[in-house]
């Protein structure tokens, strides 16, 4: 009954809200105009003898010019009205019902960015374990130095997992002696560190050379390339997107990602659920598409009788994981067999050109370990041509979408966006235009979920042989419905156009596309000349990737 009672209350609320918004009279906010609806009406009523043509039109015009809701209060502002709840931070420990009269409070100190945006963004204080050369700090609560046995009594009663994972490990029985916690951390305790791959490559040197032999789109450059100089770090706030900071983070700054500590198993490392950690959902699917492949399935129902301590050799798996057919024969660069860097299939990339024969072979004779080399060239052609397919409808969306950009007809068009991380109000298509996925027009969101989820759905799903993903589940015929959705969206805009058109209407977004709660976050609003300094690219050897 208690729950009933507090839904109802809810959906009283949000009724008044909608009220407001639609400038009910009895909620006593004053009613705005809205240029559309009454434009409509308005054109309507110009067909009936009391009103003529031009009189609409001039009517129309003036509607359309007036200023946009003059209700300046905040949603907190009206829901505190409403109900009678008071305004207060988010960090304050009280309730507060849907979170509406909550405001939210971001940690007051965060770590500076490294790269060449470092001045526009700021990451949480997690990352200091994800990049620990560049931001972790010692807890300075305990000081001295210690010897190994004297960590390991001290975390015995501390953190007694540790202790236990690292005594299973080959770390603590080794023929060459232990590897005890001073050798990975140091001994003295106000100077401790994190190890990164630098401090594993110390005693695996070739696991080291092979991790740092990716370019980019590899491991090597997930973090630095992909979050510290790219732009779509800095476009959202620091706490939206600390979880892609820290997959990228672990893969390339850590070892202890896939050789999870303080074990660090190679056994654990080829099981492809360790891989599926981060190489899961929307614009990576390679955990989903290999479950729902042959392979997946086989390894679903025989893995609990392999032995994962042998080498990874088609004599001693029935069917391959990530690692036996990325990683082949140990090696850690992980594009060593790559079908092509394409950033993850959202570039159209001819594989089968014959500067990429070599790349082609790799992948073919990884295969002819179970198969024959016509059986995986097949694949690999089925691949291509289904990406070929998905490509041109991609094209033809996005056809409709530059026709509606070149005759004005996207709301918001770019000048009336809040601007980007750069601080511009460039349209994403355009030279310098973001890809954004937020405060753009639906259409143009849509379009580029056609492209980064669905096309990029099928590359993986048939690279992967997972043919219900790369149809029903999360390909070709979902792609089928975003391909209709743009058109239905301009079909419907190019209508309201001629109305507009028809009866003088000039219009512009609306200022909810300008500014908000959440909108005012984007860093866009913070750009100043000088911010990024092309010069601070920290990845070695290549070119910083966003000028």
């Amino acid at each position: 009954m208690g729950k009933g009672i507090k839904f109802m209350v809810a959906m009283g609320i949000l009724a008044l809200f909608g009220c407001i918004q639609l400038g009910c009279e009895q909620t006593g906010v004053k009613k705005e105009a809205t240029a559309s609806p009454r434009a409509e009406e308005k054109a309507v009523a110009a067909k009936q003898p009391e009103a003529s043509a031009p009189e609409v039109k001039k009517e129309a015009k003036k509607e359309e010019t007036a200023s946009h809701p003059t209700d300046k209060r905040t949603i907190q502002q009206i829901i505190s009205q409403l109900t009678g709840e008071k305004i207060g931070p988010d960090n304050s420990g009280d309730l507060y019902s849907g979170g509406l009269t909550a405001t939210y409070t971001s940690p007051e100190e965060t770590l500076p960015g490294e790269g060449k945006f470092g001045k526009l963004f700021k990451f949480l204080p997690i990352m200091r374990w994800y990049d620990p050369d560049h931001y972790y700090t010692p807890n300075m609560n305990v000081s001295g130095e210690f010897k190994h046995e004297e960590c390991v009594m001290c975390h015995t009663v501390q953190s007694p997992g540790i202790v236990a994972q690292w005594k299973k490990s080959k770390h603590a029985s080794t023929e060459k002696g232990i590897v005890g916690c001073d050798k990975c951390h140091g001994n003295n305790h106000q100077q401790l560190h994190m190890p990164s791959w630098k401090h594993c490559g110390e005693c695996h040197p070739e696991q080291q050379a092979g991790h740092r032999g990716g370019k980019i789109g590899s491991h090597t450059y997930a973090f630095h390339v992909s979050v510290v100089e790219a732009t779509w770090q800095i476009a959202k706030p620091e706490a939206e997107v600390t979880a892609c900071a820290t997959c990228h983070g672990i893969a390339e700054n850590r070892c202890d990602g896939c050789h999870t500590r303080h074990d660090f198993s190679m056994a654990e490392a080829r099981k492809p659920n360790n891989c599926g950690i981060c190489h899961t959902g929307l614009d990576h699917y390679e955990y989903e598409m290999y479950r729902e492949s042959y392979h997946g399935m086989i390894y679903e129902s025989e893995q609990h009788t392999w032995d994962w301590s042998k080498p990874m050799k088609p004599e001693n798996y029935k069917t391959p994981t990530c690692a036996f057919c990325h990683m082949k024969d140990g090696e850690h660069n992980t594009q060593k067999s790559a079908t092509i860097n394409s950033h993850m299939g959202t570039a159209m990339v001819d594989r089968g050109a014959p500067r990429f024969k070599e790349s082609r072979q790799n992948w073919i004779n990884t295969c002819k370990g179970c198969h024959s080399p016509r059986f995986a060239a097949d694949q690999f052609e089925a691949m291509d041509e289904a990406v070929k397919v998905s490509f041109v409808k991609w094209r033809e969306a996005m056809k409709i979408v530059t026709d509606l950009y070149n005759d004005g007809m996207l709301d918001p068009m770019p000048n009336d966006l809040a601007p980007d991380y750069a601080g511009h109000y460039t349209f994403s298509l355009l030279p310098g235009g973001e890809g954004r996925m937020f405060n753009v027009s639906d259409i143009e969101r849509t379009s580029f979920e056609m492209l980064v989820y669905i096309t990029n759905a099928i590359y993986k799903a048939m690279a992967h042989g997972a043919m219900y993903g790369a149809t029903y589940g999360k390909g070709a015929f979902l792609q089928d419905r975003w391909l209709v959705q743009i058109k239905g969206e301009a079909s419907r805009l190019r209508r309201i156009k001629a109305l507009e058109n028809q009866v003088g209407i000039q219009h512009k977004a609306y200022d909810f596309w300008k500014r908000g709660e959440y909108t005012d976050m984007l860093l866009g609003w913070k750009r100043k000349p000088g911010d990024v300094n092309k010069a601070e690219c920290k990845h070695e050897g290549e070119k910083c990737m966003a000028e």
